[in-house]
């Protein structure tokens, strides 16, 4: 039996836990929780109880590299639905020398299997890159519609308020090319806050937010020119943020609800550009009532928390010798992270021509 302790008991926490209690055979784990709201710190909590546990699933918002490291020095299998903290991302900020930090922490030595960055993205989307991209020079956008909807809130959402305004409304926003992080801040501001695009008839808005992953991805191939994640948040609580920027308050940032019994779906996926014509949309499209029905969750944390059970599927299948991330299990295992995501229903399909492609060269490549 695999002793598990879920780092944060929040939202996505909760998914995982019910995906567990779905996929894995009864008495083959026992769950126990590190709860900040119940006054237990991960890294005050480990020290004290490590010897109780064999792997740990970190979901929380404590640093990702303290926690892994003493998972490491305590001998624990560790996941991480991220990686690092972020991008921290200026005029100088180079993605080669971000890309040498990440390589290095990659190749810390470990007696344990160590899993970085398996959510959805970072996560998931790193394996549909690598099985959908294109031959040739191209770009890669993680591209996400949330379209839920509710009854009860107008501004609401369905995963962390506070997560998402560290990567918006506080952060500098950013594309990736060949050349380094590109800081898009001052230019958005000046060109309207956002990046747009017409879908199915509708204007649909994005913020450029900093995520891992896309360096990941630059990384794993020469031939990927460039990318950026661009996210179309729950309509009321970005248009908030936007309004409202870096004067929201922490504690009113905690006080959105995230509820889970919603309407609308999450499309999420990667928009792909062969620098010619051919723009397509490999995406997973998941209703909320869908995920709500089976696992009492919205479909955002649904799809994270499957990132974080594919690793744990993928646990003993690892070497114990460094950490890994989904692009090299991706190129590694293929099949095996196909068949996992069959299994629970995280499917893809891909959407042809979604937007003009001269309205996305204006709008988007302009950036880069």
């Amino acid at each position: 039996m695999k002793r598990v302790l879920l780092a944060g008991y929040g939202n996505i926490a909760h998914a995982f836990e019910k995906i567990m209690n779905e996929q894995e055979p009864h008495g083959s784990y026992m769950l126990a929780t590190c709860d900040l709201k119940e006054g237990q710190d991960i890294l005050h909590f480990l020290p004290r109880h490590h010897d109780e546990f064999d792997v740990v699933v970190n979901t929380s918002l404590a640093n990702s590299n303290k926690v892994a490291r003493m998972c490491i020095d305590y001998g624990l299998d560790y996941i991480d639905v991220g990686i690092e903290d972020g991008l921290n991302t200026d005029d100088a900020v180079s993605s080669l020398n971000y890309l040498e930090v990440m390589k290095q922490i990659l190749r810390w030595p470990t007696r344990s299997h160590v899993m970085f960055g398996f959510g959805v993205n970072p996560g998931i989307l790193e394996h549909v890159y690598q099985r959908y991209k294109p031959q040739g020079a191209h770009y890669a956008f993680e591209l996400e519609h949330d379209d839920a909807e509710s009854d009860d809130y107008e501004i609401f959402g369905t995963w962390s308020p506070f997560m998402y305004s560290e990567e918006s409304c506080r952060a500098d926003l950013m594309v990736v090319n060949k050349q380094g992080i590109i800081d898009v801040t001052q230019r958005l501001k000046d060109n309207g806050r956002t990046m747009y695009l017409t879908y199915h008839g509708g204007e649909r808005h994005y913020l450029p937010i900093p995520h891992e992953e896309l360096l990941s991805m630059m990384l794993s191939d020469e031939n990927l020119q460039g990318t950026a994640y661009l996210f179309q948040a729950v309509r009321g609580m970005q248009q908030y943020f936007l309004e409202r920027g870096a004067d929201i308050t922490d504690e009113e940032l905690l006080a959105i609800p995230v509820p889970h019994c919603l309407k609308g779906e999450d499309q999420v996926g990667i928009l792909f550009w062969d620098t010619k014509e051919r723009l397509y949309w490999v995406k997973n499209v998941m209703a909320n009532q869908t995920t709500w029905k089976r696992y009492g969750t919205n479909a955002v944390c649904w799809q994270t928390a499957t990132g974080a059970w594919i690793a744990y599927r993928l646990l003993d299948a690892v070497s114990t010798g460094h950490p890994h991330t989904m692009t090299e299990l991706s190129q590694l295992m293929p099949e095996k992270i196909d068949a996992l995501l069959q299994q629970i229903g995280l499917t893809f399909e891909t959407e042809e021509q979604p937007f003009s492609v001269e309205e996305f060269k204006q709008n988007i490549m302009r950036y880069f």
